[in-house]
């Protein structure tokens, strides 16, 4: 969407009060559902919006409703730090390795060589 459509739509919603601006979201999340993009929210965003309708529902203050919001929204971001951080270290944990006589390996071709020198006993071939 452009931004001289976001300012005309912003306009609008500001001049309606909280409960028709409610309605109006309503109405966009139909839309999305209907014609939007379907990778959607992800689950922890679908559970903030419901719990931000159920404070809605209870009338509870506009102040309370964002201090909670802003709590999933950090928890939102927790999360993608936390699979952002895995997402690498599986990625280094597949890159090539460099053993000793300079043969390129991965990890799990690693681990199969170690598992091969140990005897049927588990330890170490030999004596």
């Amino acid at each position: 969407m452009d931004e001289l459509m976001k300012d005309r739509v912003l306009r609008r919603l500001d001049s309606l009060p909280d409960e028709k601006v409610h309605q109006v979201l309503d109405y966009i999340e139909f839309l999305e559902s209907r014609f939007g993009d379907r990778s959607g929210p992800s689950t922890l965003e679908k559970i903030a919006d419901r719990v931000e309708d159920t404070m809605r529902a209870g009338r509870v203050s506009v102040s309370a409703i964002k201090g909670t919001r802003e709590v999933f929204d950090a928890a939102g971001r927790v999360v993608q730090g936390i699979a952002d951080a895995s997402r690498t270290m599986i990625d280094e944990l597949q890159a090539p390795i460099t053993s000793d006589d300079k043969k390129t390996t991965t990890v799990e071709e690693k681990k199969s060589v170690d598992d091969g020198e140990k005897d049927d006993d588990g330890d170490a071939g030999g004596a």
